[in-house]
Formats: structure tokens, C-alpha cells, sequence
């Protein structure tokens, strides 16, 4: 199977995919990268490799929590550039003392 491009990105056809499924991820694990899949000179989707597939979603991860520390900074640099900052205590948002509080790990209100 020759190795066609869009960009620096190697594409197969859904033709391809019916024939050998595995080509494709054989050539996007030679590659170490995704494979276009193409319907009609549309892009129908990419193959991945597990392990390629496994990569991107821990970047994601790790991407996103960086932001939200990112966040969490300025956050805490605007706090402390106020005046007064007024702050709340469980006490005063939830009506009782920490130790009165109930908790259910299980429980998180959404279902």
C-alpha cells in the first residue's frame, strides 16, 4: 500500500479499511501517527494506534490540568491583590460545622 499524504498526514480509503484493516494501523504505527481514512475524498475519521490513541488522551490530561492550576494561579494573584476580601466559612455556606457535614463519595448528586 503506498503511503499518500494530505499535508504531512498519511491517508487510506475506506476501500482500505475493508480490505486490511490492519495496513492501516501498520502504517500509522510505522509513521507514529494517525491515518486519514477517506470516503469520497472526505475524511471519514483517523486510525490510531492504541498506544498513539493512549498518548494523546494523557497529553489531553496533562494539558488540562496544567490550565486548571493555571487558572487556580490567577485566581489566588487576583484574590491577594484585593482588599478586604471577604471569605465564607463551611459554617456560614452550609448552615453546620465541618464535622457535622455528611459525605458520600458515592453520592456526587449527579445521577
Amino acid at each position: 500500500m503506498a503511503v499518500e499524504l494530505i499535508g504531512n498526514i498519511p491517508k487510506g480509503s475506506i476501500s482500505d479499511v475493508k480490505k486490511s484493516p490492519m495496513d492501516i494501523f501498520k502504517k500509522a504505527e510505522e509513521l507514529n501517527e494517525g491515518v486519514y481514512i477517506l470516503n469520497r475524498d472526505n475524511v471519514a475519521g483517523v486510525m490510531l494506534t492504541q498506544q498513539h490513541y493512549e498518548a494523546l488522551i494523557q497529553k489531553i490530561d496533562d494539558l488540562e490540568e496544567e490550565l486548571l492550576d493555571y487558572e487556580v494561579s490567577l485566581r489566588l494573584k487576583a484574590q491577594d491583590a484585593q482588599k478586604d476580601v471577604r471569605t465564607f466559612s463551611l459554617e456560614d455556606v452550609m448552615g453546620k460545622e465541618l464535622a457535622e457535614a455528611e459525605y458520600d463519595p458515592d453520592d456526587n448528586g449527579w445521577d
